[in-house]
């Protein structure tokens, strides 16, 4: 999601370890940016049906999306940049809901602790681009290859069924925070 209102001051700058996900295509939050502008003053009374409607629009957005995961991550990480706004589907109290979760989950620097989690599976994916596979796993990769013609793509188009679902696993997971 680009920023959205006011560019974050130098104190607000998001945490290096964490760039924000990429894909070849500009995702809906950057090709709309207006419909994932929201701030708590939005739901009053007076405005509150039409706040709903673009949530629902941008959550739905979101759920075909193939960074959410990883905007999710990336908003939970970086809280000065992300004070309002959509993000991964979730509002800002939400996020805040789950930032205590993974407090409570990892610890309180459960943010290091993420870094520490990416590093090593960066450095184990590296590892493994030079290490030959071992002899089961040339198999595996072998049948692969001749019954499904290779391994499944990693960017692969999500159907309306998993857009479905992912929009119903968002809002379970938006829900219980």
């Amino acid at each position: 999601m680009s920023y959205i209102g006011a560019r974050p001051t130098e104190f607000d700058d998001p945490d290096p370890r964490f760039p924000f996900p990429h894909t070849p295509t500009p995702p809906r939050c950057q090709a709309e940016p207006q419909m994932f502008d929201f701030v708590h003053g939005d739901r009053s009374d007076q405005n509150r049906q039409a706040t709903e409607e673009r949530l629902s629009r941008a959550r739905l957005a979101c759920s075909g999306c193939p960074i959410v995961r990883d905007c999710l991550r990336w908003a939970l990480v970086n809280k000065p940049v992300t004070k309002t706004g959509l993000f991964a589907a979730t509002t800002p109290s939400q996020r805040t809901i789950l930032r205590k979760r993974m407090a409570d989950r990892l610890g309180p620097d459960w943010i290091d602790v993420l870094a520490r989690q990416d590093q090593t599976r960066r450095e184990r994916a590296a590892a493994a681009r030079h290490t030959p596979p071992t002899v089961d796993q040339a198999r595996i990769l072998r049948l692969d290859l001749e019954v499904n013609g290779g391994p499944l793509p990693l960017h692969r188009l999500i159907t309306p069924e998993q857009q479905e679902r992912n929009r119903i696993r968002l809002m379970a997971s938006v829900t219980a925070a």
